[in-house]
């Protein structure tokens, strides 16, 4: 696994050295458009409407834009302002069933790095016991994100980055509709059924039926496979690479001629 962020784990005056790991391969089966008729992969430039031109990255800056459609520009040194900050920190312990996971994001591993494993293992046991989680504030990409660290199977923790409160969308809460009368024989008919449908959380029995449909359709059409046509630069360096080579061959059997 590659690491994807390195800092430190804050608990009161105790550092924890660690890395974050994905917990989660991505789903999505990697794919991309290609020219129908050549099978070329299509390529996509930034351009400039206004100076008629392709950018590149030399070209270009963020920008945040302004409901008047002006945009304010963002210089290199308040993009990186963010970049600075690598240390988790725990701000507060809460019971894990006072989090709602409407606010979780992504899922990643905690690993302790070296002089980190005694504490590491002293926060994992400790939560474990007392059945808290923490509540934490980290730089991660260059973003302010709240994030829970729990214990995970009472051996690793693993950290989830949250959503702030602000960004729930408030208008969701009256989407749920006018209140309705239900008896109370409708409602024990669906407890019975909740109750019959109940069972342990076993992640294994829900697999991505979906994506494995869509790997074998992808076995099935490999027979088929089309390697695409390079561009026509390409191409012509490629040929030029051929000539120069041939071009070195023949000067070398000039100068062994020429030796013997």
């Amino acid at each position: 696994m590659r690491s994807m962020y390195k800092g430190v784990l804050g608990f009161g005056l105790v550092s924890i050295p660690i890395q974050l790991y994905k917990a989660f391969d991505e789903e999505r089966i990697e794919m991309h458009w290609v020219h129908t008729a050549c099978g070329t992969r299509v390529r996509y430039q930034k351009i400039c409407p206004v100076c008629e031109m392709v950018l590149g990255p030399e070209d270009m800056t963020k920008a945040v834009p302004l409901p008047d459609g002006r945009y304010v520009p963002l210089t290199v040194e308040s993009e990186s302002i963010a970049d600075v900050d690598h240390t988790i920190t725990i701000l507060n312990f809460h019971p894990l069933q006072d989090v709602d996971p409407a606010f979780y994001q992504q899922s990643y591993w905690v690993k302790p790095q070296a002089g980190g494993h005694k504490p590491y293992r002293l926060l994992v046991e400790t939560m474990d016991s007392v059945g808290q989680v923490a509540l934490a504030q980290m730089m991660l990409r260059s973003k302010s994100r709240l994030a829970v660290v729990r214990p995970f199977n009472h051996a690793v923790l693993m950290l989830h980055g949250m959503h702030y409160p602000e960004s729930l969308r408030a208008e969701g809460a009256e989407i749920g509709g006018p209140s309705v009368t239900i008896s109370d024989a409708e409602r024990d008919m669906a407890v019975r059924l909740i109750e019959q449908m109940t069972g342990p959380f076993i992640p294994e029995q829900y697999p991505n039926q979906e994506r494995q449909r869509l790997l074998e359709e992808i076995e099935r059409l490999m027979p088929s496979a089309r390697t695409p046509t390079l561009p026509r630069q390409a191409s012509e360096e490629v040929m030029d690479l051929m000539a120069q080579l041939r071009e070195s061959v023949v000067r070398k059997t000039k100068t062994g001629q020429n030796v013997s």
